[in-house]
């Protein structure tokens, strides 16, 4: 754990995010914040834990976007001359033992060298239900989740940086992808567990079942979803198609439950459609809403 530099990013945090930092610190050397803009209340009281934890706040003033913070992150790490990265959203909280625990499981890996991301069990806090994973037959994951991602200094040395434009959504993927591309592999360890709330969904169903899941993101959140995935097909169909597909499944699928389900029907489907125009004519970074 001497050369571990946990990386979160934090964007208007709560007390439960100073929680979740003060839970973090005592499992890596270094603890690095990249602050995206939040306010000069929520600065000051990120500041106080720092001060009280012991950790590194960057603060950038504004909402860069998730990839440009991760890499601003990454980059100090590089600094301190760490050989490992921990990297997590705000709202992951982990036990201890967690850095131990993914460690082990990397270093032992049946994969070997060809191991360039590892990843926890998730397990979703709200209801203490296991969140599960996509899986390629005899080539571990599909894609890997930001939070909670171990991987080397020299993965993002050798295979690049997050994707700036990209901004917020998806990072994860394409970074999943790219080093797929690359023959790498992406695994999970079953030994660390990382409580993870993915955002706030309802459920549609009929007798009582839990068919379908509402997510109610808000319109922006929509544009940058459907942006990304259409950028992602038109950067890897060729290398893989069925993940294009699946992806462009959900998107329809989207529209069609804000169609049926979700508040502010209207605006959602405006963004959405706007994010797949913008996605078609290769527009990243962003959304300028003047």
């Amino acid at each position: 754990m001497n050369d571990v530099c946990a990386i979160v990013v934090t964007f208007h945090p709560d007390d439960d995010v100073m929680e979740n930092l003060a839970n973090l610190r005592p499992e890596v050397a270094a603890l690095v914040v990249v602050d995206n803009g939040s306010s000069a209340a929520e600065l000051f009281a990120l500041r106080s834990t720092a001060a009280t934890v012991g950790f590194e706040v960057i603060e950038n003033g504004e909402n860069l976007g998730i990839a440009t913070a991760l890499n601003i992150g990454i980059r100090r790490a590089q600094a301190l001359g760490l050989a490992w990265l921990l990297l997590f959203d705000q709202d992951s909280r982990v036990a201890p033992g967690f850095t131990a625990a993914m460690l082990q499981c990397f270093e032992s890996s049946r994969w070997g060298s060809r191991l360039a991301i590892l990843v926890p069990s998730y397990t979703d806090m709200r209801h203490g239900t296991p969140v599960p994973a996509d899986w390629v037959p005899g080539s571990g994951l599909e894609t890997a989740m930001t939070s909670g991602t171990l991987m080397r200094l020299t993965t993002f040395q050798q295979h690049g940086a997050f994707v700036d434009g990209l901004f917020i959504d998806s990072v994860d993927c394409e970074y999943s992808l790219r080093l797929r591309r690359a023959g790498l592999i992406l695994d999970q360890c079953p030994n660390a567990v990382l409580l993870h709330s993915p955002g706030s969904p309802t459920y549609r169903g009929y007798g009582g079942s839990r068919r379908f899941t509402i997510d109610n993101y808000n319109p922006i959140r929509r544009y940058y979803q459907e942006r990304i995935r259409i950028w992602i097909c038109r950067h890897y169909l060729f290398s893989f198609p069925e993940y294009c597909l699946k992806i462009l499944i959900v998107s329809a699928k989207d529209l069609l439950k804000i169609l049926l389900w979700e508040t502010g029907k209207a605006q959602k489907l405006r963004f959405s459609l706007r994010g797949v125009f913008d996605g078609l004519r290769g527009r990243m970074g962003r959304l300028d809403l003047r």
